[in-house]
């Protein structure tokens, strides 16, 4: 089947790519967004998200994605920062995904991921005007002791989290191909990610200077859960509306 193709549609230039004097033009908006933002986020970057919820548990605090400036006048860091702990979460996500996926046939993928939509609005002379999802059972597999792919996926998780639990290591990793700014991707070992996390983060990444950077030493295993995310969420009791 040929690829559609739609016209007038242009994929914008990765930031690094556009002139000088457009990414300083760039950095001198983000200052003033700074500026105008000091009051929520305390001057030294951007973001836009939350980052003070009151009543937030400490457990829902654990990444958070902002913007700041590098050291000269032509850069902008689009950061996603995450805790050690939240790092460890998504790997083990991962690694159990493909693991389930990995023990069914590829028409068994196909038949549980398949989606069928059904007739959700009509006019008045009875045409079909929108679509919704059909409700169906989760297809129930065998191989999983009759859990379903969600189900034997979730308790997977928890397995690894307990017994095969992955190795994290502090990072700043860079991606170029961002259209605003550079991509910078953190991890880090903090409890929650508040302005202080954020602030001390921005000084590390500088102090290695500005640049792609792993520690040689994992985090320790003390420091990393050993239930899955789906577990540790389900004890937070929150107050009584």
């Amino acid at each position: 089947m040929r690829a559609m193709k739609f016209s007038g549609v242009k994929r914008r230039p990765p930031f690094v790519t556009l002139p000088r004097h457009k990414r300083s033009h760039e950095v001198i908006r983000l200052k003033g967004k700074m500026r105008r933002d000091a009051a929520e986020y305390g001057g030294r970057f951007s973001s836009r998200l939350v980052l003070n919820e009151p009543g937030r548990p400490d457990l829902y605090n654990q990444w958070f994605d902002f913007y700041f400036p590098g050291a000269d006048r032509f850069t902008i860091w689009n950061a996603s920062f995450v805790t050690a702990r939240k790092a460890f979460w998504d790997k083990t996500h991962d690694i159990a995904h493909t693991r389930v996926a990995e023990m069914l046939t590829p028409e068994e993928r196909e038949q549980n991921s398949k989606m069928e939509f059904v007739p959700a609005q009509r006019s008045s002379t009875g045409k079909i005007l929108t679509y919704k999802l059909a409700e169906r059972e989760e297809m129930r597999f065998e191989q999983f002791g009759g859990l379903t792919f969600h189900e034997q996926w979730r308790k997977l998780e928890s397995e690894i989290a307990r017994n095969e639990p992955p190795v994290i290591h502090e990072s700043f990793r860079l991606d170029r191909s961002y259209v605003y700014g550079i991509g910078l991707k953190i991890v880090l070992d903090v409890d929650v990610i508040n302005q202080a996390s954020i602030e001390d983060a921005i000084d590390r990444f500088i102090a290695v200077g500005e640049t792609d950077w792993v520690s040689p030493e994992p985090v320790p295993r003390d420091r990393l859960p050993v239930v899955s995310e789906h577990e540790a969420l389900a004890t937070i009791k929150f107050p009584a509306e």
